[in-house]
């Protein structure tokens, strides 16, 4: 690589790191947050929010990449045209193609990283990440008992918690019935003042010990006989229901890697099977998805190169709109028309994405004329200065002089062409 290619490349690298990071961090915050609350919500464990996010970074890094590619891009033109370096490497011979080249080097890389998170990575953590919230919705992480509320947590056992510190995940103000399963009216009501709350590793049993309790045992089969009893601490061991297994992988298209969803399109058929049309969608996408990295670079030297002497603002904004728009026509239009098997994907995805380069080649041509035409105009308004020595009033100096002269020349300034 020769040196321009190596200028341009870090021109482009520095502005789409930064892009690429401020993106993905913004994104993974955001959602931080709506975890955090379904979680505590969900009275599951805090610390597997960090496993959930870390299932959900290859699904936002699929969403920062092209933005923060585009990005870095634009800039990284931007600033070479406002600093007139642009018109620098232009005036010396290096086309706008030439340029380019660097880029594109850097493009395919990217693409390959794009095709590796949408066809591989993003399925198997999709999965992992809907799992883990199945987990904490079913208490697969921890039995679940709101306060306040009387919890069924088996067919024989009801529970009530007055209230639940936080941080201790100690109750307080504990009622507890357990009904005999003879269906004879047994019953033995246990109330305490406060208590702790546990699973064995297996999910299996709830462990209760609780402080300041008092018991009450009614026996229906010896005529409604009742036995109270109190003490300072209670240990109790209850059966729990065993928790339902989560599906298995790839009923969601979006779960699928790609070539999963080959082997689907190519046995099945959409008389055959429902999701023939989804999965149809969902292998297209990830194929159009890396192809788009390719169009890119046209939009965002279009957007970028702008004139010093009349910059715009308002380019890099229409350029990262006129992205975010295309995307959001690809995922929720193109792609859902062709799951419903409303049109076909040559149509509504393909047929976007081609719309999407041809309007980018044009903005790609006006800019690089609007260039052009800038530099010829400065030319034209240019008018040079040439000037010319007078040689009869000029001294000239032989080998045989002992010094130098230092009498002052006259010289003439004459504006126009020099003959």
């Amino acid at each position: 690589m020769g040196l321009i290619d190596r200028y341009i490349l870090r021109t482009v690298a520095t502005p789409l790191i930064i892009a690429l990071c401020i993106a993905g961090m913004l994104l993974l915050l955001e959602h931080m947050l709506r975890l955090f609350d379904f979680v505590i919500t969900e009275q599951g464990p805090v610390d597997v929010v960090w496993s959930m996010l870390a299932n959900l970074v290859p699904h936002y890094l699929g969403l920062a990449l092209p933005l923060g590619t585009f990005i870095g891009i634009l800039l990284a033109f931007r600033n070479l045209s406002m600093s007139s370096e642009l018109d620098a490497l232009t005036a010396s011979g290096v086309s706008f193609g030439r340029l380019m080249r660097p880029i594109y080097i850097m493009v395919f890389g990217l693409m390959v990283v794009d095709f590796l998170l949408v066809a591989y990575l993003q399925p198997y953590a999709q999965y992992q990440y809907k799992q883990i919230r199945f987990d904490v919705t079913s208490g697969a992480l921890g039995i679940k008992i709101p306060e306040g509320e009387f919890i069924d947590i088996t067919d024989n056992v009801t529970i009530r918690l007055g209230s639940i510190d936080r941080e201790t995940r100690e109750a307080r103000d504990i009622f507890l019935e357990r009904r005999s399963s003879d269906n004879s009216g047994s019953k033995t009501v246990i109330t305490a003042e406060s208590g702790a709350i546990a699973t064995t590793p297996d999910l299996r049993k709830l462990i209760l010990k609780l402080e300041n309790g008092r018991q009450i045992s009614i026996d229906k089969s010896d005529g409604d006989d009742v036995t109270t009893g109190s003490s300072d601490i209670f240990d109790l061991e209850l059966d729990l229901p065993a928790i339902g297994a989560f599906r298995d992988r790839g009923e969601d298209d979006r779960e699928a890697t790609i070539g999963e969803l080959y082997t689907v399109l190519k046995n099945e058929s959409s008389e055959t099977s429902d999701r023939w049309f989804k999965y149809r969608a969902g292998f297209q996408w990830r194929i159009i998805h890396p192809l788009t990295f390719l169009v890119m670079p046209f939009l965002a030297m279009a957007m970028g190169v702008s004139g010093r002497r009349r910059p715009s603002n308002l380019r890099p904004i229409a350029g990262v709109a006129i992205l975010i728009v295309y995307h959001e026509l690809l995922e929720e239009w193109g792609k859902v028309t062709a799951a419903e098997g409303i049109l076909s994907p040559y149509i509504s995805m393909w047929g976007l994405l081609l719309a999407f380069t041809l309007f980018s080649m044009f903005l790609y041509r006006q800019s690089i004329d609007q260039v052009r035409s800038a530099r010829a105009e400065t030319r034209m308004n240019t008018k040079p200065v040439r000037v010319t020595i007078d040689p009869t009033q000029t001294k000239v100096l032989t080998s045989s002089s002992p010094t130098l002269s230092t009498k002052p020349t006259k010289a003439g300034f004459n504006k126009g062409s020099a003959k």
